[in-house]
């Protein structure tokens, strides 16, 4: 396949517009000026010719964190995003109670009342009475929350009596009565959760289909996945029947996941699909207040003024001010056993980042940051962790932090200095502007989403989505990562802001160097897979508020048309 006649923003530093490229076997072997399509023909090969009547190409956009099957998922069930008030809210919930038989979960939600004239949280009696007979979960937007009704309670025994919080969860009660007002914040939630019927291996089948079309739609050619091993099913089932058409890495989220690291280790990978590491938390969200931070969050009550959030038990040991320097945590152990697979933490508050980079520090020191500072790293046992040549245990393995939304200043160049991948989201900042200052404060505010700070520090910056979190689309996070703009029209940090080529940069090869494909995958590049999308505007010509609005008209994987727009 020939492409001629396009602007090609190739993200290679060497050549960094082109007008042409060439794709055979499914790599780009040609990119530069004048590909002339008849010397290829000459050659023997049957050549397809796409004039691109100068459209702006890009590469494959990767987005390097969602949740696949679970954003399938989501296309179907309830979404309550964009409900503007509590009486919407309630009204959303009984129209799905009319589609839905008696006995059923109804769930999805992705609620927030942050820009609600009323943004007070919702608790079960807003919809006991539309759902006397369906268990209901809804989620809140981050994931950190969750609003149960009365029935999911009952199923999952929590009333007046108990049970108490679980380690890293609390369950919000009426302090006069003791009962649970429906929110369950973080691990709580596994409470309820875990009464759920796992969704079918059809749903889970019909979900990964409407996932790829959804992130092709949207000019994205590979995802890094954090989900449940049980998800890895369908999208192997759909790679070994060559019907997988967007490039999948796959990360476990399992608490116990001891249980899955033989298996994790002995997984066939290749180019369409591969099992990279794990996933863990450290804490919660800034929204649910569950962020774990080094102070007190700035609008505690007066009940509560000494709340900085809610670790994870997975980090609790390494909590400096109170335990044993010497004793490990879940993490640490983590971080000996795993290599050469991938580590991905999830940490949104400034004390969990703190944590974590020290503990990666503390196992790998320099180890994977930049080339003239590394030194082998040393196991607990004494022994050299990595070959004498200080080359690492595996050319693709990433220490990695998810979100690393605010940060304590002194922790900005520890991430290039431990060479520790910041996986960001920047279409968070847009919603948490609305209430970060609130919550935390305008000085503990200029180092959150800190985009600029970090790559002007040399680390590696991935972007992603965490969709169905929020919207798959990447031409929202551009947006926000340039503009600063808030959901309610306000810009926050501004300071933080990248250019439009930084933006996509993160999008192509920093999210394909965070799991280890920066050989293969974010470059326009001779040799690289051929993974490209075709623009419906310019990228680099139009005003930064239209960025949002930006559609693409085609996108390719493997040189393999997988998106036409209508």
């Amino acid at each position: 396949m020939v492409v001629t006649n396009a602007r090609i923003w190739t993200g290679d530093p060497k050549l960094p517009e082109a007008n042409s490229l060439v794709v055979h076997e499914g790599r780009f072997v040609f990119v530069g000026d004048d590909a002339r399509p008849e010397s290829w023909r000459r050659r023997g090969f049957n050549t397809e010719v796409i004039d691109a009547k100068g459209a702006r190409l890009i590469p494959g956009l990767i987005d390097a964190h969602l949740h696949l099957v679970s954003g399938g998922l989501q296309l179907s069930r309830l979404n309550l995003r964009d409900v503007p008030d509590r009486a919407a809210f309630i009204g959303a919930v009984a129209e799905r109670v009319k589609k839905t038989p008696k006995g059923e979960w109804i769930l999805g939600g992705r609620w927030s009342t942050e820009s609600w004239p009323d943004p007070a949280q919702p608790t079960k009696e807003w919809i006991d009475a539309v759902t006397p007979d369906h268990p209901v979960l809804l989620s809140r937007m981050d994931g950190h929350g969750a609003l149960a009704n009365s029935v999911a309670l009952k199923i999952a025994g929590i009333d007046r009596n108990g049970p108490s919080d679980p380690p890293g969860g609390q369950i919000e009660r009426d302090p006069a009565t003791g009962e649970s007002t429906g929110i369950l914040k973080d691990a709580a939630i596994d409470l309820v959760e875990k009464h759920i019927p796992p969704p079918t291996v059809r749903e889970s089948r019909h979900a990964l289909i409407a996932a790829m079309k959804e992130a092709h739609r949207h000019g994205i050619t590979s995802v890094h996945t954090m989900s449940e091993w049980r998800e890895l099913a369908p999208i192997e089932q759909y790679r070994n029947f060559d019907m997988l058409t967007l490039r999948v890495r796959f990360y476990v989220s399992e608490h116990d996941w001891p249980a899955y690291l033989d298996r994790v280790k002995a997984h066939k990978g290749d180019d369409m699909l591969r099992v990279c590491g794990f996933k863990e938390y450290a804490d919660g969200s800034l929204g649910s207040r569950t962020a774990y931070m080094a102070d007190p969050y700035s609008d505690n009550p007066p009940d509560k003024k000494d709340w900085r959030g809610l670790p994870r038990p997975f980090i609790h040991s390494t909590n400096r001010s109170k335990t044993d320097p010497n004793r490990k945590s879940e993490l640490h152990r983590l971080c000996q056993n795993v290599p050469p697979l991938s580590i991905a933490v999830h940490c949104i508050g400034d004390e969990a980042n703190s944590i974590v980079l020290a503990i990666y520090a503390r196992v790998f020191g320099n180890h994977f940051g930049p080339p003239e500072k590394r030194t082998p790293w040393i196991d607990e046992m004494g022994q050299v962790g990595v070959t004498g040549d200080g080359s690492p245990p595996s050319k693709s393995m990433r220490l990695r932090i998810e979100h690393v939304q605010h940060l304590l200043p002194s922790d900005i160049p520890r991430f290039a200095q431990f060479g520790v991948v910041a996986s960001m989201q920047p279409l968070h900042k847009a919603d948490d502007a609305r209430y970060a200052e609130k919550a935390i404060g305008p000085e503990r505010c200029k180092t959150s989403y800190a985009f600029r700070s970090l790559l002007d520090a040399g680390a590696h910056v991935a972007f992603g989505s965490d969709w169905p979190v929020v919207s798959l689309n990447p031409f929202l996070g551009i947006h926000a990562a340039v503009t600063g703009e808030s959901l309610d029209g306000k810009v926050f940090v501004p300071e933080q802001n990248i250019t439009v080529e930084e933006a996509l940069q993160c999008y192509t090869s920093g999210a394909a160097y965070a799991a280890g494909d920066d050989d293969r995958l974010g470059r326009i590049k001779e040799g690289y897979l051929a993974d490209f999308a075709i623009l419906d505007r310019d990228i680099f010509d139009v005003p930064a508020g239209e960025l949002k609005s930006i559609g693409v008209k085609a996108t390719y994987v493997g040189g393999r048309a997988v998106w036409t727009a209508p």
